[in-house]
């Protein structure tokens, strides 16, 4: 089968003509973009340096800092909760805080603070400070502490105030409210 020269020349010329159309069309500038290429800008990220306030004893308890729920355990929940449990840490560049001579006062409403001091056992009055199930003495930077304290039974729908005191600085308040419907283990909002 022989082609003609007519249809190759055919060919040619179509294929030129459409190259005409597609390389400008592909390396024009549109009117009014003055030749610019668009540009993409990030959103700019501002950081501000945040002031770590000094303490006397060299720890910063500013630093100390709730990780997670603050939980009610209940051994009788027509009672209410008499357990607190909640979990503290440090960020990573915060000194470490001696954790004997932190307090913790616990209050709810009608009732009286009650001040509790480190222990190495659940009773009145004492709170334990654990990691992995493990008496702990100070917090490092990064890490996490488990502290567990018992209250007289607090029943559904009270407010309780929780304040961390680490030795010679700031406070941490805390202020939860215990659920209407008790379990044996409760997120208190």
């Amino acid at each position: 089968m022989s082609r003609s020269p007519l249809s190759i020349i055919t060919v040619c010329v179509s294929l030129v003509l459409v190259l005409f159309v597609v390389i400008p069309g592909c390396t024009v500038t549109p009117p009014g973009s003055e030749g610019t290429n668009p540009v993409t800008s990030l959103p700019s990220i501002t950081a501000s340096p945040v002031p770590v306030p000094t303490t006397q004893s060299g720890q910063s308890a500013g630093n100390v800092q709730l990780v997670g729920n603050v939980y009610g355990l209940s051994s009788d929940p027509l009672r209410g909760i008499d357990t607190i449990t909640f979990s503290l840490g440090l960020p990573a560049n915060a000194p470490a805080v001696d954790l004997t001579r932190m307090e913790i006062v616990f209050s709810t409403p009608g009732n009286a603070p009650v001040t509790f001091t480190r222990g190495t056992r659940e009773a009145t009055g004492i709170f334990t400070t654990t990691t992995g199930g493990y008496a702990v003495t100070t917090i490092q930077p990064g890490d996490e502490v488990d502290i567990s304290f018992r209250v007289k039974p607090v029943p559904g729908g009270t407010s309780v105030n929780i304040e961390v005191r680490p030795s010679g600085g700031a406070a941490l308040p805390i202020s939860r409210t215990v659920p209407a419907m008790i379990l044996s283990m409760n997120v208190l909002d």
